[in-house]
């Protein structure tokens, strides 16, 4: 009921507000026949129009975008997860050609968004689907700070597949497309989806829908031709009682209050993100407690695995929920545009960084309990490895001072306990092969650089543990090092400490 009367409320305010009869009014003073592009000023309002020739609308021809940015002018949308994506063929081609005559446009319309201008792109069926486009490949420029443009199409095809679809559903793109269209004459092809918000006709009324699976319910119509929608602001100014029944099933609407439900829960990410940093806060606590048993986190973990407790099942419940919540936000950011990762970097970023440098390990040592070798090549999850590409992307080198204290330290390689593990199965061969003398070189290029934990020195912990077979066979088959001889030294007691 809730959503039956939101989305008729909005759509009856939309229709109402007089701008679509403004905008309307420049369309028809174009026309419908030519290709052109003109824009008015209308009080307020920088008013773009483009005009294209009548051609099936449903037709099911589509172009590949992908490649570099010559081939792409949509190439800033493309994602990890949607490397490419299709466009409606007669519209893309409309475009295409008269893209490079547009640049200079486009610059003077990024110039009045940034002085925060209203702009306002807009066309008629054909017409519609290439102010879409190059409403697109405006937002390339266009900054958090400025205004964000409006296209409003009437009539117009939806023009992208399901993977465009994919990309603008999560981003600020979509809420600046409006599309106005008769649920019996708008029509609809399976080869394209919706995107943006549409303004429904349903007899005398409308419904404002922002939801992908109920436009594409609702719409449908076989008739191509362009519609005269500039009847229908003066037929929806005439008073309606909002709640008045629709021809609109029930079922339509309860389905997509479903659905918005569960994507307000998927997107709620902030008291998720309050709740993992309590959970974070709790590992911090353990790390603590681990230092006074001199084991360290990793082997406090590790030891507690074979021992039935509370502490266990709460640990890994923490360890569980952290990895969800953070698998589940990798899988979300392979969706964004190339150009929206930079907020998700801003926010989440380095929290994403001391949960990958806490979590891993604990990873690991449930990993190698079980039997198994090879962390690195068969048994990492692969959202660390994102998480971690975007963190060495950002050349992120937080200051160290040679005396500066340690103690709180998490080892910049979160995979460094699966180097120790695989380490410790090779030292049982009383054999220093190659792939020691790597280890035992990069572990000390880590001690030379601070990027390791004091914690890896205490008496319990499985590095140690390794240390203490390892140099015996070390002294045996190969000259002193400077790893060597600071383990041997004792240099390593004071590793971390402030002077």
């Amino acid at each position: 009921v809730f959503s039956r009367r939101k989305s008729v409320e909005q759509g009856t305010f939309v229709s109402r507000s007089g701008l679509l009869g403004m905008v309307w009014s420049k369309i028809t003073t174009l026309g419908f026949q030519v290709s052109d592009i003109k824009a008015y000023e209308e009080g307020i309002y920088t008013i773009v129009v483009f005009a294209a020739p009548s051609c099936r609308l449903d037709s099911a021809a589509s172009t590949l975008i992908s490649g570099s940015k010559d081939q792409n002018p949509f190439q800033f949308l493309c994602s990890e997860k949607n490397p490419s994506f299709s466009l409606h063929t007669p519209a893309y081609q409309l475009f295409d050609s008269a893209r490079k005559d547009l640049i200079h446009f486009k610059s003077e319309l990024i110039e009045l968004l940034k002085s925060k201008k209203q702009v306002i792109i807009t066309g008629a069926a054909l017409g519609g689907s290439v102010a879409s486009l190059f409403t697109l490949w405006l937002t390339e420029k266009v900054e958090p700070k400025f205004k964000r443009p409006l296209c409003i199409t009437f009539g117009s095809a939806f023009i992208g597949d399901d993977k465009l679809q994919q990309i603008l559903e999560d981003s600020w793109r979509n809420s600046c497309f409006l599309h106005v269209a008769d649920a019996a004459q708008t029509p609809v092809n399976k080869y394209f989806k919706p995107f943006g918000t549409f303004l429904i006709w349903v007899g005398s009324q409308c419904v404002c829908i922002d939801d992908p699976v109920t436009v594409t319910e609702l719409l449908g119509g076989a008739n191509a031709d362009v519609v005269d929608y500039g009847e229908v602001p003066g037929r929806l100014a005439q008073p309606v009682v909002v709640d008045s029944t629709l021809t609109i099933d029930d079922g339509v609407f309860s389905r997509m209050a479903e659905r918005a439900e569960n994507k307000k829960r998927r997107f709620d990410r902030l008291q998720k993100l309050i709740d993992m940093k309590i959970n974070m806060i709790y590992f911090e606590w353990d790390k603590k407690k681990s230092k006074k048993l001199k084991m360290g986190f990793y082997d406090w973990y590790r030891t507690m695995e074979s021992c039935p407790s509370q502490d266990k099942v709460d640990a890994q419940k923490r360890k569980t929920e952290l990895n969800e919540y953070w698998k589940e936000l990798v899988e979300e950011v392979k969706k964004m545009p190339q150009s929206e990762k930079a907020l998700f970097k801003t926010r989440s970023l380095l929290a994403a960084n001391n949960y990958r440098r806490m979590v891993e390990p604990l990873d690991i040592a449930e990993y190698y309990l079980s039997g198994k070798t090879d962390y690195q090549t068969t048994g990492r999850s692969p959202h660390y490895a994102v998480l971690e590409k975007l963190f060495k992307a950002e050349n992120i080198n937080p200051d160290r001072p040679k005396n500066s204290d340690l103690s709180d330290l998490l080892t910049f390689d979160s995979c460094f306990w699966a180097k120790v593990e695989d380490a410790m199965i090779l030292t049982k061969t009383q054999v220093v092969s190659r792939e020691l003398m790597t280890f035992e070189e990069d572990v000390w290029e880590m001690i030379r650089k601070r990027e390791v934990s004091p914690e890896i020195f205490l008496e319990g912990s499985s590095f140690m543990k390794w240390w203490r077979e390892y140099k015996e066979i070390r002294a045996v088959h190969s000259p002193p090092s400077y790893f060597t001889e600071f383990m041997i030294n004792g240099e390593y007691k004071t590793y971390g400490q402030a002077c």
